[in-house]
């Protein structure tokens, strides 16, 4: 073989070897990403009623307690957060978590979510929702 048609097959097999990379790794962190739905069966959760409003957030916890642009969580412990908006759409977003959730009028949408690490994280709406969009702020604080 000459030294071109070399190249050329390493070329291809070494793209082929990292798209099967990539897909390997994406599967795996799909899974994970599912793996908190299917955990749930098995381990106990807690549901939060996530409502986003002009201008602010708001946590509904199990027992009816409300409250306002702070959600608190414990940590190690998987939570449901249904989604939802009563006005227009936002998007409920923590960006030191990697979670970014659209919120549509009309739709609740279900996030799995389990932190292990106690600290403050921000929360922003990441979609513009008006003339207050910048006072959208929020934090979650985890505790031990």
């Amino acid at each position: 073989m000459e030294r071109s048609r070399i190249m050329e097959m390493a070329t291809i097999l070494g793209a082929a070897a990292v798209l099967a990379y990539l897909a390997v790794v994406t599967a795996v962190n799909l899974y994970a990403i599912d793996y908190y739905g299917s955990l749930a069966e098995r381990e106990n959760y807690v549901t939060i009623k996530v409502v986003g409003r002009q201008f602010s957030w708001e946590f509904i916890y199990p027992n009816g307690t409300r409250a306002f642009n702070t959600l608190t969580l414990k940590a190690g412990q998987l939570y449901k957060l249904e989604l939802t908006s009563i006005d227009v759409i936002h998007s409920f977003y923590i960006p030191q978590l990697g979670v970014k959730y659209d919120t549509v009028p009309g739709f609740t949408y279900v996030l799995w979510l389990k932190v292990d690490e106690p600290g403050v994280y921000d929360i922003y709406c990441a979609e513009y929702c008006g003339s207050g969009h910048y006072l959208m702020l929020g934090k979650v604080v985890v505790v031990p």
